[in-house]
């Protein structure tokens, strides 16, 4: 059973040494301004008007990503057409998501602590860079690994973004934690080797990331920026 409370998060935060944050979610709500279903649309609409014979499952979900992730099931050039036009309208999106109360507070403790942050995203690079240059916390993000490449298999729960990430801070596994709020964070962070935080913001979260193995539960990223700052 995942941990949870001031204490269990604080010894947790004290052990530290490199902080991997998923982007929608713990640092913000990314489709806020452009909600997820209008995205998941327009992607379906570009594929088609492209040609594509869309599977049956991509005409039932609201989450762009599962459109992309089925994309793979078509030709190379729709696929990346898939790649491409997702990454526009995640881009889009950025500039009108809004931020997570705590995420910058998390970002600003970790600076002063010297623990190194990456983003560990499904959504694209572009548009996590383009958040935190709109927002000014680019300089408090030291890597982004997220999707840049047509291939889902390599999102999560794939740990390759989280050793990207780890490779590219230089830090073992053991010593860094993943804080995300779906179960493909969890299932990342556990064949990654690294502690596997959730973020349940939303109710019945709690649960089902406890259920998926999570090691530590939270409601709010201000309980990591608090226990970060007293760690």
């Amino acid at each position: 059973m995942a941990r949870s409370g001031a204490e269990a998060v604080r010894a947790v935060m004290s052990e530290t040494r490199c902080l991997l944050l998923d982007f929608d979610g713990p640092i913000c709500d990314i489709f806020a301004g452009l909600p997820a279903p209008t995205v998941a649309d327009s992607l379906r609409a570009v594929l088609e008007e492209a040609g594509a014979q869309l599977p049956p499952e991509a005409h039932t979900t609201n989450d762009p990503l599962e459109v992309f992730r089925l994309s793979a099931s078509l030709s190379g050039d729709l696929n990346r057409l898939a790649l491409r036009t997702l990454t526009e309208l995640e881009v889009k999106a950025a500039g009108t998501a809004r931020s997570t109360p705590g995420a910058t507070d998390l970002l600003e403790r970790a600076r002063d602590k010297e623990v190194p942050v990456a983003i560990v995203s499904n959504n694209s690079v572009a548009a996590v860079a383009a958040f935190l240059d709109r927002q000014g916390l680019s300089s408090l993000v030291e890597h982004i690994a997220a999707r840049a490449e047509a291939d889902p298999s390599l999102m999560k729960p794939n740990p390759h973004l989280l050793v990207q990430a780890l490779t590219h801070i230089g830090a073992e596994p053991s010593s860094a934690l993943l804080v995300g709020d779906s179960a493909t964070d969890v299932e990342a962070s556990k064949l990654a080797g690294v502690i596997a935080v959730g973020y349940a913001n939303k109710p019945g979260k709690a649960r089902r990331l406890d259920e998926t193995g999570a090691d530590l539960i939270v409601t709010s990223m201000e309980e990591l920026a608090d226990a970060l700052a007293h760690a």
